[in-house]
């Protein structure tokens, strides 16, 4: 094992992640697994876990919803608790992450405004105390269109994408992009294997889910090809997914994705599910062992926020297959842990 010494900011980083890391909430995430019952009963147990003080206490019956929210709202508490302490590259680490959450809410404006005509209410979202999604809500409240509320946003490319785009089909894949593209500039600097490896697993992830969405929307060549500009990976072969966005091959994308896996095809997973739940199982593993592999590194950051991350994905896929009765089987392969 090398060390990487970033400095005494990277010091101070590490007391604070270390610190962080102590609200994560694993361990509630797998005794929840463990009661699983495959029925809507399942929700009511996140009562007991970490994330009850972000549920409404007099709430009769607990939704998906109320779970994605609570749990987001806890990243993003970890979010705040390190921002303004990441100097150098974790402060683009810091950046990818905390995109994924103002995307949702951006995402929620954007399409609430689009289908319904709607404004969403500042209690619908995760993080309203974001200026770019504040700038999101305030030019939805203009009737500014939707391009225009992605780029007030900060998502450039995202908004070039649906100015040449009609309806909002593609709004998800142009999202993605823009997250991806912070993913990349996020590996690019940090400074360690593993957490290149942490932040090159999100980036395949993204990648991946963009290639998907192209593949079965089938949008117009232009389409493609701004997708394709910034459609980078870590460990997929990119040429390759490019190759298979271009000639609309669904079979060729999910065996790539297929051949990318670490173990066995889990069975009653798609080929896009079974290669996420295989990049997150890595991460968390990644995630938890780089505060001792690498503790004089600046790339904790990514561990610190990876295991947030993971928790919040963890919680909502419990909640939605509670909600959708799904098999215990399938829940098991799908989760991080």
């Amino acid at each position: 094992m090398t060390l990487v010494y970033d400095g005494l900011g990277a010091e101070y980083l590490y007391t604070k992640a270390v610190v962080a890391k102590t609200l994560s909430y694993e361990d509630d995430l797998r005794a929840l697994l463990a009661q699983y019952t495959g029925d809507e009963s399942t929700l009511e147990l996140f009562r007991a876990t970490k994330l009850a003080r972000y549920i409404p206490a007099d709430a009769k019956k607990i939704e998906p919803g109320m779970v994605e929210k609570a749990a987001f709202r806890h990243y993003v508490g970890v979010l705040e608790s390190i921002r303004g302490r990441t100097p150098g590259q974790a402060l683009k680490i810091y950046k990818a992450y905390r995109a994924v959450v103002v995307a949702r809410d951006v995402e929620l404006i954007v399409r609430r405004k689009s289908l319904e005509g709607k404004i969403v209410r500042a209690d619908e979202l995760i993080y309203p105390e974001a200026p770019e999604v504040a700038r999101a809500r305030r030019l939805a409240e203009e009737d500014a269109d939707p391009a225009r509320i992605l780029a007030a946003a900060g998502m450039v490319n995202a908004a070039k994408i649906l100015r040449r785009t009609r309806g909002t089909e593609l709004l998800s894949a142009a999202i993605d992009i823009e997250i991806l593209r912070l993913f990349s500039e996020a590996k690019n600097a940090a400074k360690t294997s593993t957490g290149k490896d942490i932040l090159g697993a999100r980036q395949d992830i993204f990648a991946a889910r963009t290639a998907m969405t192209l593949v079965t929307v089938q949008p117009e060549r232009e389409i493609l090809v701004m997708h394709e500009a910034v459609l980078e990976t870590h460990k997929l072969p990119q040429q390759k997914l490019i190759e298979a966005v271009e000639t609309r091959d669904t079979e060729t994308l999910e065996r790539i994705l297929l051949e990318a896996l670490a173990g066995k095809m889990p069975e009653g997973l798609t080929a896009l599910d079974a290669f996420t739940s295989s990049k997150r199982r890595e991460n968390r593993r990644r995630a938890k062992g780089i505060f001792a592999r690498e503790p004089l590194s600046l790339d904790v950051a990514a561990g610190l926020l990876e295991l947030f991350l993971l928790d919040a994905e963890d919680a909502v896929i419990i909640a939605l297959s509670g909600y959708s009765k799904q098999p215990k089987s399938i829940v098991a392969e799908l989760v991080s842990y």
